[in-house]
Parts: C-alpha cells; structure tokens; sequence
C-alpha cells in the first residue's frame, strides 16, 4: 500500500507532493507520484486534405518527456525523488489517478491555481475524484505551504 499523489503537468503540484512525502513518512508507506499524459491531437488539416505522412512521426518520446517532467516535478517539491515511484498514465486525469490509486492508503490531490476557471464545476479534477475513489482523498488548496524536516 502507498499514498498516490497526483501532480499536475502545469504547475508540478509542489504543495501536494510535500505533503505526500511527509504524511508517507508517518505511516512508513512509499510514495507515488502519477502525472497523466495524453497525446496531443494532430492540427486541423483543410477538409479534403491528408495530414502529412510525418504528423504521427515524435510522438514516440512524448511519454519519455512526460516521466522526465514528473521526476523533474519531484525532485524540485522534495529535493530528491529517491523513494518516489513516479508513473506517467495515459488519459485523463481522472482516470489516472483512480486507476494508479486502486489499493492506495490515500489519495492526494491538488487545488486549482487561483484564477484557473472551468466551465463546469465537474470538468475539475478533484471533485471527481472525491465521488469516484476507493480510498480516502486529501484535495490541498493551492496556496498552502508544506515544508518536510
């Protein structure tokens, strides 16, 4: 069993990664950190037209890049990821981490930034996970500061 944090490919989810790590730390599980991934879609082409034979062609290191982020993201909230198993998910977020979480102690999530708007409350990650997971969940407010000592 470990505690799953979910860390966002915009903003690295600094507060909500410290605060995996020291709550992990309590209960002497391992942390993992999940970051979604998904492929970008090709642009647009004219309508008649066929996207160029190389419009597929790169997509290959994207998910390379992905987990390259996320140890990234780690090793700046914690000051290394030594101990963090860090697992880069295709889809969405939500099925991410409800998917990463299954046998999880906790859930970890973070807050949107101040200002992020949605058009729908349910379009947001953490409400959705709050209903739909199997464990218990802890969403962090953007703006809390965790330090670990």
């Amino acid at each position: 069993m470990s505690i799953v944090v979910g860390v966002s490919p915009t903003t690295g989810s600094p507060s909500a990664l410290r605060w995996a790590a020291a709550e992990a730390q309590l209960r002497g599980v391992p942390v993992k950190a999940v970051m979604a991934w998904r492929a970008p879609r090709p642009p647009a082409g004219a309508p008649g037209v066929r996207p160029p034979a190389s419009a597929g062609l790169g997509s290959t290191d994207q998910p390379a890049g992905a987990r390259r982020q996320l140890r990234e993201y780690v090793e700046a909230a914690l000051g290394a990821s030594d101990g963090v198993e860090c697992e880069v998910v295709h889809g969405s977020e939500v099925t991410a981490l409800l998917s990463s979480a299954r046998g999880a102690q906790l859930l970890v999530v973070g807050e949107p930034q101040p200002g992020r708007r949605a058009s729908m409350m349910s379009s947001l990650t953490a409400p959705q996970v709050v209903l739909k997971a199997e464990c218990p969940v802890v969403v962090m407010p953007g703006s809390v500061t965790v330090t670990t000592g």
